[in-house]
């Protein structure tokens, strides 16, 4: 009997990943659990992501080490900016062609490198999965200057090339469905990982609300802090609106600069009000969250939240503006408009004086239908049909 030939695949994602100082690559959002699932359907995986090296531990730097055995990875230079679309662009289009051509199966998902990838696999005549996870438009034309005038081609990009896919893994059980239709085999699975919640998480969140004595409420975001997109800005100008109305401590968990979020915390004269929590793995923003009484996902862009599912599987009430995903998780009246910092003022005041504990609940049994056991299986059937459809040629 022949021996099983190998699947490789390749994974295409512009989310970095870092090296640290002892060539460990690490990260909180890239991890183990998420390259598993692409291991499950593939004997060797390549990851093309862009690396940046950083002058410490991984344990230093509070990211989660990706330790999974049969993935090599493909180290992509930062290409977001001029200099590199003129000059690093060219030269990964050829090493992401070389790397597709060897490889069996194409997952690709997010930002120029998925762009270059989806060429690469069309002109190779490969078929691959695009994971749909979010709006394009909105989220380039507020990260930059360079992020608006990239904005109307990569929007259309995105619908060109979820159209042309020949299967399309969306995170949202609708809203991308709509925004960004397929011709191709469609699947929705939401990309959280959260793992199996007990009782005992609601049970602690329900003494704690009803424990709770009167003073300063504290709200938090987990967030990327060097954009704009996430729309923490709104929460600090909330937060001026409502001063001699309620005492408001805010906590911003997140890498990235804060410099722009800092200014405006100074301007509004919070610097008491809010502290910066630096990044945290993800055991510590469980543990965090559990130490907040409410939190805020006040985003511009979303597909599905992993940060504000996260939060409800804690059973800790929430908010969030009314955009993509979050429509799919809370209810219209926990929701405000993205950007609307006198409709987030409303929603504060109503929240922190309502029912948390029923908000709490309601959370907590919303976020256990995304658990990542009843998530995988879903995907990993769909990546099964994907595998099968091209190494059986069917």
């Amino acid at each position: 009997m022949s021996k099983r030939k190998k699947v490789r695949a390749i994974f295409c994602h512009d989310l970095p990943v870092y090296k640290d100082i002892n060539g460990d690559y690490c990260s909180t959002t890239l991890t183990d659990e998420v390259f598993a699932r692409y291991l499950d359907v593939a004997d060797e995986l390549i990851a093309a992501v862009r690396v940046y090296q950083i002058d410490k531990t991984y344990q230093e730097a509070h990211q989660e080490k990706i330790s999974l055995s049969h993935i090599r990875f493909l180290d992509i230079p930062n290409m977001n900016t001029v200099k590199g679309f003129f000059t690093v662009i060219p030269r990964i289009k050829k090493t992401l062609l070389k790397a597709v051509a060897c490889s069996d199966l194409v997952f690709i998902r997010g930002g120029v490198l998925a762009l270059l990838a989806v060429d690469a696999a069309r002109k190779l005549n490969k078929a691959y999965v695009l994971e749909c996870a979010g709006e394009v438009f909105i989220n380039y034309w507020l990260h930059s200057t360079l992020g608006k005038i990239a904005a109307p081609y990569m929007e259309y990009r995105v619908r060109r090339d979820v159209w042309n896919a020949s299967f399309v893994l969306y995170v949202t059980k609708e809203y991308l469905q709509k925004k960004y239709p397929s011709r191709g085999a469609a699947c929705a699975v939401s990309d959280v990982v959260i793992a199996q919640t007990d009782e005992g998480i609601l049970n602690r969140r329900i003494e704690k609300i009803r424990n709770k004595k009167r003073g300063a409420f504290v709200i938090g975001t987990t967030a990327h802090l060097a954009t704009k997109n996430k729309g923490q800005q709104d929460v600090l100008r909330a937060m001026d609106m409502l001063r001699d109305k309620m005492d408001i401590r805010y906590e911003l968990a997140g890498g990235g600069d804060e410099s722009y979020l800092k200014s405006q915390v100074q301007k509004y004269h919070l610097t008491d009000r809010v502290t910066f929590m630096g990044q945290l793995r993800h055991e510590e923003v469980l543990s965090w969250i559990d130490g907040i009484d409410l939190y805020i996902q006040p985003s511009f862009s979303e597909g599905l939240s992993r940060a504000l599912v996260e939060a409800m599987s804690r059973g800790c009430p929430a908010i969030a503006s009314d955009i993509a995903g979050n429509r799919e998780l809370l209810e219209k009246k926990m929701l405000f408009p993205a950007g609307n910092a006198g409709a987030l003022c409303k929603r504060l005041v109503e929240i922190l004086h309502g029912s948390l504990e029923e908000q709490a609940e309601k959370n907590f049994y919303k976020a256990k239908e995304y658990e990542a056991e009843k998530l995988d299986k879903k995907r990993r059937e769909f990546f099964e049909r994907y595998r099968d459809c091209v190494i059986g040629g069917r």
